[in-house]
């Protein structure tokens, strides 16, 4: 691998407020990874507060098995383990749900007629 590919920086995770990014930022560089946190949506000069947007935590890619062990961060594939275009498989079927909508309209339906 070339050396400007490992000085490249990746995405490690992203928290959903600065508050959390900055302690992930922290707990990295008590370990000696560098890394870089970043506001997904606005950053300095926007109006109000950048508090509780999302934040990304980039790490570089030759140091991201190490920052994902010390942060404890699941891979992305690890954690959709299903393939791209491909839809997670639902807990309840369809049917189900709707034959318990089902069910609840004609009990309501009945508990009316019966009053």
């Amino acid at each position: 691998m070339d050396p400007e590919a490992e000085r490249k920086q990746i995405s490690l995770t992203v928290f959903s407020n600065e508050p959390i990014a900055r302690m992930a930022e922290q707990r990295l560089q008590l370990e000696g990874i560098p890394c870089l946190v970043r506001s997904l949506r606005g950053g300095p000069g926007l109006w109000g507060t950048a508090y509780n947007l999302p934040h990304d935590l980039l790490v570089y890619r030759e140091d991201e098995t190490r920052a994902r062990k010390v942060l404890q961060v699941v891979p992305p594939e690890e954690r959709y383990p299903y393939q791209k275009g491909e839809e997670p498989l639902s807990l309840i079927p369809q049917w189900m749900v709707l034959t318990i909508i089902f069910a609840i309209m004609a009990l309501t339906a009945f508990a009316v007629a019966a009053a």
